[in-house]
């Protein structure tokens, strides 16, 4: 253990043990002359980003003799160092002790640990990112990436001959305008949007709603057969509950381009894309991204937005489970969720989703701004696992509709320009997924084969043994071949986003660390995970080009004048119900006081209130 000697009076021995965290023994150095003389132990502490600073003292007597020292220690993570602040004062009955009172103050520096290296496939990893954008469909993304190869990419993962990519074809997929009358007048799928917004009105996302665009009624038989034949009725009909009547309901069959979407898609065309990769559940935001952070949604099928045959409360508490996150800290893990957030107070979505597993202050160090990836994917210290979330609010480069497409896209530039050119890029797996399909057309029918997660009574009838509309993924790592197009193997449970649990678990050996404490979700345990795609002995020495997204004027400067999304309105009403002092009872009603504002009105009313509720929680004594 190294030791930091400060004016020959303090001694401080360190130990780095891990990416954030540093032990710290203090030590005062009595002179030889001096009764009670040597090395005296102040105390000790493991300082890390649960506890920055620490402050140790000593006031002792020594019969003729006495020692008042103090010293505080502060961990700069950003810095790589360690800040001390001390004084220090002994005294001798009728003797001047030379240089005392000592008052110090000195910096010291040294480099992180890096994030071990774990076997992943044929590939050396140290580093998984992960980031999730919102509500888009495969086809409305990437339905178009090989169709000018006639849908043959280089490569298939399990191996095919010839290699084929379930995409798009210029007039082979239509939605009927009434799906009680498939022979009636259709709208076939249009190649390129009309503009970077489509859909330009937000789609409904409800379980109701994607069970009326995946089978054409809102309630379906247990048996009845999927036709994706309900997209265009179902936006029909939301336009209509809106008295919307400026939007054509025909705009959701509109798909984007290689050329709208070009960070994307170079970057699922130099790597691997997976034409079979399912939402967990088919329904919203919150459901689904439960999933991606512990296997379950824990019976639900909606954000907090009450249903009419819903019948559990609206409650951001309700996700009471243990997290991957949860299970990473206690082995010993590091890990981070980064999230483009700027408005202060709203912590991250992840956070507040499982409020009772992350809430903890000794956890805030975890939860770090993208500024902070960026900087981490510089200096090479980013943690083992990353979770990155993107701007829902201000940026709006989550590609939520009807957010401008060209935002997030660049926002997955930055991201693969972050750790294409830091240190660690060859030890980097970069996985990009969607939560789920936003109510976009996909023309690929969702299996019924899905493995129920646990025991969870359902927030409506629904037996969690179908999956959701396919979504984009896209799986990027120098140990990846280019142009691989990749699916569950026959036999396999179909790729959802509990394959990246799957994937953590087998990476880092966590069921077998963790024992009982691994996360407990049969859907998980059945889940296809990602090694195989790691196939190359060496990684790949030279960055393919990847071009800067142009952003349009609305992407570049979002406007803040459109109506909120109910995502936008839960996470607001999360905000708000969670505050210090507490000013709602309930989320939904908060969402309803927040239904009728444009984002920025939103947006500042929040701001408002949450500082509002600091002050008064500060003058009640909370």
């Amino acid at each position: 253990m190294p030791t930091w000697t400060l004016a020959n009076v303090f001694e401080v021995d360190f130990e780095i043990q891990r990416t954030d965290a540093v032990r710290v023994d203090v030590y005062i150095v009595i002179p030889a002359r001096i009764p009670g003389s040597g090395r005296r132990h102040i105390g000790g502490e493991t300082l890390s980003s649960e506890q920055l600073s620490r402050t140790f003292s000593i006031d002792h007597s020594f019969g003729d003799s006495a020692v008042v020292a103090s010293a505080t220690l502060t961990l700069d993570i950003a810095a790589s160092a360690v800040v001390f602040s001390g004084k220090a004062e002994i005294k001798l009955l009728g003797h001047d002790i030379g240089g005392s009172p000592w008052v110090l103050s000195e910096t010291e520096t040294f480099e992180w640990p890096k994030a071990p290296i774990r076997q992943c496939g044929n590939g050396q990893i140290a580093h998984v990112v992960v980031v999730m954008l919102e509500n888009r469909s495969f086809d409305n993304l990437l339905g178009w990436l090989y169709a000018d190869a006639g849908n043959r990419p280089p490569v298939n993962l399990p191996p095919q001959n010839p290699p084929t990519y379930d995409g798009l074809t210029d007039g082979a997929y239509t939605n009927p305008r009434d799906p009680a009358m498939p022979t009636g007048a259709r709208v076939q799928v249009k190649r390129g949007t009309s503009s970077l917004t489509v859909p330009s009105e937000d789609p409904s996302e409800q379980f109701r709603h994607m069970n009326c665009q995946i089978f054409g009624t809102e309630s379906p038989r247990p048996d009845q057969e999927a036709t994706m034949d309900g997209f265009l009725f179902d936006y029909s009909n939301t336009l209509r509950s809106e008295n919307n009547t400026t939007v054509d309901p025909a705009t959701i069959m509109e798909t984007y381009t290689p050329a709208q979407v070009p960070a994307l898609s170079a970057l699922a065309r130099n790597y691997a894309v997976c034409d079979r990769w399912f939402a967990s559940v088919p329904c919203q935001t919150w459901p689904n991204r439960a999933f991606v952070h512990a296997g379950t949604s824990c019976g639900r099928v909606n954000n907090l937005d009450k249903e009419p045959d819903d019948n559990t409360p609206p409650d951001p508490l309700h996700y009471n489970t243990k997290t991957i996150f949860n299970v990473l800290h206690e082995l010993g893990v590091t890990w981070k969720v980064y999230a483009d957030n700027t408005i202060p107070g709203t912590p991250t979505l992840t956070r507040y989703e499982f409020l009772t597993q992350l809430a903890s202050p000794l956890l805030a160090g975890h939860f770090r701004g993208f500024g902070d990836f960026q900087k981490d994917a510089a200096d090479g210290t980013l943690p083992s696992y990353s979770f990155i979330e993107p701007s829902f609010l201000e940026r709006k480069n989550d590609q939520h509709p009807p957010h401008d497409v060209s935002a997030g896209d660049h926002f997955l530039y930055e991201i693969w320009k972050a750790v294409s050119q830091g240190p660690g890029w060859d030890h980097t797996l970069l996985i990009i997924t969607y939560d789920e399909h936003g109510g976009c057309f996909d023309h690929v029918k969702p299996p019924r084969t899905a493995v129920r997660p646990d025991s969870s009574p359902p927030q409506q009838p629904f037996a969690f043994d179908r999956y959701g509309v396919r979504v984009p993924a896209v799986i990027v790592s120098p140990w990846i071949e280019a142009g691989t197009v990749f699916r569950a193997a026959q036999g396999e449970a179909e790729y959802d986003h509990t394959s990246i649990l799957a994937t953590l678990r087998d990476w880092q050996d966590l069921a077998n660390k963790a024992g009982a404490n691994w996360l407990g979700s049969a859907r998980i345990a059945k889940a296809p995970t990602l090694m195989k795609l790691l196939t190359r002995t060496s990684p790949r020495t030279v960055l393919p080009v990847v071009d800067e997204p142009q952003l349009s004027a609305a992407a570049a400067a979002p406007p803040m004048d459109i109506s909120l999304t109910g995502h936008q309105r839960t996470l607001l009403a999360a905000a708000l119900r969670l505050a210090p002092a507490g000013l709602e009872n309930d989320a939904a009603v908060t969402a309803g006081r927040l239904a009728n504002l444009t984002t920025g009105a939103a947006i500042s009313e929040v701001k408002t209130l949450l500082a509002s509720s600091k002050r008064r929680a500060v003058g009640s004594g909370n």
